[in-house]
């Protein structure tokens, strides 16, 4: 405990806010922060921090892509759960790797079709809807989907079905 307090001490005195020493400390640290609720989606890059967001679902990691994508470009992204639906956006967002608490099989297999190495805790056979009686919505919108361009045109339109209660 004492040694990652000093290490944070001495990134904050060598001008960095969320840059460490040790190779993997960012990394790390993301996954804590994705493990003890303080963030659902992190990105992480030559050490640092980059992006930290909330929220449910695929929200924040569609958010950092809306807003932040060239913060994605060669990171890595730490999220609570990787579908589908959550690989098509880091694959539009050229992220190099990604980590989910969670992750499906077939986002596992999507994302190593375009080299993008995914890590995860559980490896689930398909991400469910909450009431966990059929597939997510957002998955089930890009279960057909062959590339990001068509998967993340299929979310948006069923995103807005959803708010509008369809």
């Amino acid at each position: 405990m004492k040694k990652l307090l000093l290490l944070a001490v001495a990134a904050l005195v060598s001008g960095g806010c969320c840059r460490y020493s040790h190779p993997e400390y960012a990394f790390n640290e993301a996954v804590k922060m994705v493990h003890e609720n303080r963030a659902e989606c992190v990105v992480v890059k030559d050490n640092s921090i980059l992006a930290v967001e909330r929220g449910r679902g695929v929200s924040p990691l569609l958010k950092l892509y809306d807003t932040k994508k060239e913060l994605m470009a060669g990171a890595t992204v730490v999220d609570k759960v990787i579908g589908r639906a959550a690989a098509f956006i880091v694959i539009k967002g050229k992220a190099k790797a990604v980590y989910g608490k969670i992750m499906s099989e077939d986002a596992k297999e999507l994302l190593a079709q375009y080299d993008i190495k995914a890590t995860h805790d559980l490896l689930v056979p398909r991400i469910l809807n909450r009431k966990r009686d059929g597939l997510c919505p957002l998955e089930d919108s890009v279960k057909d989907a062959k590339d990001a361009d068509s998967a993340l045109k299929s979310m948006r339109k069923r995103i807005i079905e959803l708010r509008s209660g369809k």
